[in-house]
């Protein structure tokens, strides 16, 4: 299953489900208004979810053309974030450098959403908790400060890697200006259980897995995108211009 956060005007968007190869959506919005309400009963509402979906590969629901530049992030705003930063830009948003800076660092990675963990739960139920998976772009400026963050158009639940998961991504992530492949095999049960080593986490909680840092520069534009084993992107493309940032006018 694939979902996504159509613009509406509102923060959050309107929660669509999108098609296995990314071209058609259906809007889901009457079982769950935005993703974050989805996961805040996740449980109860990922089965009407997965029906959905089942429908629209079927093609016997309502359905339009999907427009990735048309989606936020799926989540704009997250309860915890475990690396990286908690609120979201579109995956389409210019990436804007302010002042002097001319140059800054991507941290592009995979990263694991999540159902409600308990205190010190184990791996094996941590892995149960990974409900969904998404790409992120994290900009980071010269000294360290934090930039945007993005996520990919389309969050998938893991099922929808086939093989290529087993707790652990086991696809390449290209990254960059020039797209470059890198591995990105990431165990989140251990990842996701460390980080409820000191306190629970919440529903809609992001997990970073490891990350690869990618240099950028005003006039590049960023492209964070995953393919699986017959060459189709699983979670659309993060695609971001490097630009300045232009202060509104009084």
């Amino acid at each position: 299953m694939k979902l996504a956060a159509l613009k509406n005007g509102s923060r959050d968007g309107k929660l669509v489900i999108v098609s296995r190869d990314l071209t058609r959506y259906t809007d889901a919005s009457f079982l769950a208004p935005s993703l974050q309400a989805a996961l805040d009963d996740w449980h109860r509402i990922s089965p009407y979810l997965t029906a959905l979906a089942e429908s629209l590969e079927l093609g016997s629901v309502p359905s339009s053309r999907f427009h990735e530049h048309d989606a936020l992030s799926p989540l704009s705003r997250v309860p915890q974030r475990i690396g990286g930063g908690d609120s979201f830009v579109g995956p389409r948003d210019p990436i804007e450098l302010t002042g002097t800076v001319r140059d800054a660092n991507a941290e592009a990675s995979v990263c694991a959403i999540v159902t409600d963990v308990a205190l010190a739960t184990g791996a094996a139920a941590a892995k149960e908790a990974v409900a969904l998976l998404v790409l992120a772009a994290d900009i980071v400026l010269d000294g360290g400060q934090t930039g945007t963050s993005a996520l990919s158009p389309v969050a998938v639940t893991p099922d929808e890697l086939g093989d290529a998961w087993d707790g652990a991504v086991h696809l390449s992530l290209r990254a960059g200006p020039k797209g470059v492949a890198t591995g990105a095999w990431t165990g989140f049960p251990k990842l996701v259980a460390n980080a409820s080593t000191g306190r629970p986490l919440s529903a809609g909680a992001v997990v970073r897995g490891g990350f690869e840092n990618v240099p950028i520069s005003l006039g590049d534009t960023l492209r964070v995108e995953m393919k699986d084993k017959s060459g189709h992107s699983i979670f659309g493309a993060i695609e971001q211009m490097v630009g300045r940032y232009e202060p509104p006018l009084p």
